[in-house]
């Protein structure tokens, strides 16, 4: 199975909710009935065909060191990419996340009565951090259409309450475009779409609201709105920044090789991702090469890695991981590499061309490849379910994170 991995759980969603979801997705579908009534042959279940992700949780802490801001400072996108320091943002989402998630997972009366707890300007900030992740591709056109867009009403509320009189405006207006009577039934609002229409083909309602998403803003214009909010909401502004010097070890550690990897496109030629490599330092080459490793051994296991951009860098995963002391890990990668004709293929497409689609279907050959996961997760006795107070945790037999963890403290790397 090759799935390219599209995103990570955001580190703001709490961990028991995060190995929820991920044993959600993890679990096999119910054997699906032929006409004969007979269910299919059950296929023997594999680790790596359940792709359990390790999530990690650390606690709180009540001083990691880390100095507070005196004052807000402007939204800049550049500080979004800073490797020693943590921006403003992700502190909104760790502290917010965990409420605005349940936007889509939740019925909207319990959504908004899980609001209720919060204080006004917290519940605003909730309401307005929902609205910036239902806006999709299309801005309020994706919300709209989507779960997230049950909830408008409350969300229409928010937008007043923050002073944002523009975006309140728009957000009205669009609302109007579904009647009198805004129809918060997930169906009832699909019907206005033309997705729901037998030709798929866009309507004038669908220009309508197309027209007014364009001024609506984006999802990244709407990070700076929110950070705006917050900025000149003084109270609300020193909750947040607080925060700061209660992250854990791990939560700024998430967001440095999150930052560190965003920085290189492995599905570019592997002379521009040398080249990119080679601009870093060697402590932060080395913890990106890790991180982009275990981000596709976590969704999708060693024959993902191969198969899918990061496979190219390969043998430097091989380097690093003996250089972080990992020798056991190390030595599985390099036999991953051995099945591959030498030298070994960097160019993504050729390994593919070559290895993966010289054959029909899953043979042998991926099967040893894909048997290097088990091997990983069997060392130190393979993945075990934790209960850590009413937290769910994965702790898997890799031990690739924690290794991670005490390179990036050893060489201070860890942004604040």
């Amino acid at each position: 199975m090759h799935r390219r991995r599209v995103g990570r759980l955001n580190n703001a969603i709490p961990a028991h909710l995060a190995a929820a979801i991920a044993l959600l997705f993890a679990l096999p579908a119910a054997a699906i009935q032929d006409d004969s009534g007979a269910p299919p042959p059950k296929k023997k279940e594999r680790l790596e065909d359940r792709l359990v992700p390790i999530p990690t949780w650390q606690p709180d802490v009540k001083n990691n060191g880390c100095r507070l801001h005196d004052a807000p400072t402007p939204f800049s996108s550049e500080q979004r990419t800073s490797m020693t320091e943590i921006p403003f943002w992700e502190l909104i989402q760790n502290e917010i996340g965990r409420y605005s998630v349940r936007d889509i997972l939740d019925p909207p009366e319990k959504f908004l009565a899980s609001l209720d707890s919060l204080d006004p300007d917290m519940r605003t900030l909730a309401l307005l951090h929902a609205l910036r992740n239902g806006l999709g591709a299309d801005g309020l056109h994706t919300y709209f259409y989507l779960k997230a867009g049950r909830n408008a009403p409350a969300v229409r509320d928010a937008l007043k309450a923050a002073g944002l009189a523009r975006e309140h405006a728009l957000f009205v207006e669009a609302m109007a475009l579904f009647g009198a009577v805004y129809p918060v039934d997930d169906e009832q609002r699909e019907k206005f779409f033309g997705y729901a229409t037998e030709t798929q083909e866009l309507n004038a309602f669908d220009h309508r609201l197309l027209a007014l998403s364009k001024g609506f803003g984006t999802r990244e214009t709407w990070t700076g709105i929110i950070v705006d909010y917050v900025n000149r909401t003084p109270a609300l502004w020193k909750r947040i920044e607080s925060a700061r010097m209660k992250l854990s070890d791990m939560d700024r550690f998430e967001y440095l090789t999150t930052s560190l990897v965003g920085r290189i496109d492995f599905w570019k030629p592997y002379a521009e991702v040398q080249e990119r490599l080679a601009a870093l330092s060697k402590p932060q080459r080395t913890l990106l090469i890790l991180a982009a490793f275990n981000y596709e051994f976590e969704n999708g296991g060693v024959h993902q890695f191969f198969y899918n951009g990061e496979g190219a860098i390969a043998p430097e995963v091989a380097d690093a991981l003996a250089e972080i002391g990992l020798d056991r890990q190390a030595e599985l990668m390099r036999r991953g590499i051995a099945m591959f004709a030498a030298p070994f293929p960097r160019d993504t497409q050729q390994r593919r061309e070559t290895h993966f689609h010289t054959h029909d279907g899953w043979n042998d050959w991926d099967n040893e490849l894909s048997g290097l996961t088990d091997a990983f997760y069997a060392l130190d006795g393979g993945p075990q379910v934790l209960h850590i107070g009413g937290d769910m945790q994965i702790q898997g037999g890799p031990g690739l994170r924690y290794a991670m963890l005490a390179f990036a403290k050893h060489h201070n790397m860890l942004p604040c």
